[in-house]
C-alpha cells in the first residue's frame, strides 16, 4: 500500500478499543497516529491541525461527529475528514457527505477499506498543495 510514511491521522472516537484498534492498523503502515476521546479533548489540544486527515466517529457523548466538522470548518480547518458510525441511516449518510466528509464507513471498518479511503483522503491533502 502506498501510506507508509506519509502524514498523520487524528482519531476520535470514545471507544477505546476502536482507538487501539485504528492505531495498531495504522502504525502497521507507519502511520503517524494522534488519537482522542472526544472531540472537546481533540479542540482543546489541537491549534490547527495540518498536514493529515481524521477518522471521526458520528456518535460521540458531548460534541458529536458532525458538530466537530461545523466548528472545524468555521475555523478553517481544511482537514480531510474519513466519518465512522457504528449505526448508520440514509439521512445521517446524507448529512454526512453534505458535512463534506470522504466516505462514510460502516464499523467495524476492514483494514483494506481502511487504508483505500486514507489513501483517498491522502489524496486530497496533495491535490490541495498544488
Amino acid at each position: 500500500m502506498e501510506l507508509r510514511g506519509q502524514r498523520k491521522v487524528y482519531v476520535l472516537d470514545d471507544d477505546d478499543a476502536v482507538r487501539e484498534s485504528m492505531r495498531a492498523v495504522l502504525e502497521s503502515f507507519e502511520i503517524d497516529v494522534i488519537d482522542y476521546p472526544s472531540a472537546s479533548d481533540f479542540l482543546a489540544r489541537v491549534n490547527a491541525p495540518a498536514n493529515g486527515c481524521m477518522l471521526l466517529d458520528l456518535h460521540m457523548p458531548g460534541v458529536n461527529g458532525l458538530e466537530l466538522i461545523e466548528i472545524m470548518r468555521h475555523r478553517g480547518w481544511d482537514l480531510p475528514v474519513i466519518a465512522m458510525t457504528g449505526r448508520s441511516d440514509d439521512l445521517l449518510k446524507d448529512r454526512a457527505l453534505r458535512a463534506g466528509v470522504v466516505a462514510l464507513l460502516d464499523k467495524p471498518i476492514g483494514e483494506s477499506t481502511l487504508i483505500q479511503t486514507l489513501e483517498r483522503a491522502f489524496g486530497l491533502l496533495s491535490a490541495a498543495s498544488c
